[in-house]
């Protein structure tokens, strides 16, 4: 009887698990690689409602993934955790073969037919904390924040005063969500005018006249200083206020330069994300990329649960091919 091909899928948020489902689903053998102790990825960190995902009204995305994670296990598919891809190769008789570093620190090879890159985006930021005066400091003790959950965790202590880093839709949203909980928000972005839907410039704006919400275009934070319990912003033009709290919302930058992926010729595009084709396979043939990597037109659980469907399917029809002898 053929061997059931093996699929590794490096990543294990709601593309990666989707894509394994669906290879499962095709009589495959795909195994999860994921670097956290959890599955869920970029998801799980998330403590908003996802409005943009049918069926499942009022669950935030963090429950999103948890269900998710739950399916995968109750179908008993491979899911390695706190295991990191170290290198990969072709081998003889196998297209790839994966040097996997487990978390007592030894290594494995895992062989397989194909490789789905689902690695996601981290949250954008790390430069500013090292480019602005005090503010890597700011952050070891909690007042400079990266990324949007810091705003939404229920018990946080969000102060009276959050300064906003950023000019896109997560900077007004945010902001707008943080004057809903009774907390200024000052916004400070380096373009004169937002790159947020107008909607949610709007939204927020209506806010300005009250005190409650205010945006500062055209201008950068030089550094940072703390007093009276308070921190002092220095901006670019040497004016200055002082906020309880700093959060940096910059978007999003790929994962896509580990250094196990050196070997394969990817192709990427001008920020990093990698370039699939219509089937979401990249400029090396065998390995395929799905969700936020791909750098979708609309990044959301969604998309990354749609493109990674259609991945396996490919995928599927693949192998099931080769196996066949057809």
């Amino acid at each position: 009887m053929p061997q059931v091909p093996i699929v590794l899928v490096i990543g294990g948020g709601p593309a990666g698990m989707s894509c394994a489902l669906w290879l499962h689903n095709a009589a495959l053998s795909p195994i999860i690689i994921e670097r956290e102790r959890v599955l869920g990825g970029m998801a799980q960190r998330s403590p908003f409602p996802n409005e943009g995902f049918l069926g499942r009204p009022g669950e935030t995305a963090r429950e999103n993934a948890a269900a998710f994670a739950k399916h995968v296990c109750h179908l008993g598919i491979e899911a390695w955790l706190g295991a990191v891809p170290v290198r990969v190769r072709h081998a003889p008789e196998h297209d790839f073969a994966l040097d996997v570093q487990l978390p007592d620190a030894s290594i494995r090879t895992l062989l397989a037919a194909v490789l789905v890159i689902a690695t996601g985006t981290r949250f954008a930021g790390e430069e500013w904390l090292d480019r602005v005066r005090n503010a890597r400091e700011w952050a070891k003790r909690g007042r400079v924040h990266v990324g949007a959950p810091w705003a939404g965790e229920t018990g946080n202590d969000l102060g009276s005063h959050v300064a906003v880093i950023g000019g896109g839709d997560n900077a007004f949203d945010v902001a707008h969500m943080l004057v809903d909980k009774g907390v200024r928000a000052t916004i400070v972005m380096r373009s004169q005018t937002p790159r947020a839907q107008s909607l949610m410039v709007d939204r927020l704006r209506r806010h300005e006249n009250s005190g409650m919400a205010r945006v500062i275009a055209g201008r950068a934070v030089k550094g940072l200083q703390g007093s009276h319990g308070q921190l002092t912003l220095h901006l670019d033009d040497e004016s200055e206020f002082n906020a309880d709290h700093v959060l940096l919302l910059f978007g999003y930058l790929p994962n896509s330069e580990a250094s196990w992926m050196s070997d394969l010729p990817l192709a990427r595009d001008a920020r990093g994300y990698l370039k699939v084709d219509a089937n979401m396979e990249t400029s090396c043939r065998g390995v395929f990329a799905v969700g936020d990597i791909a750098n979708p037109l609309h990044p959301c659980i969604a998309t990354a649960v749609g493109n990674a469907t259609k991945a396996a399917r490919e995928i599927g029809r693949r192998l099931q091919r080769a196996v066949s002898g057809r």
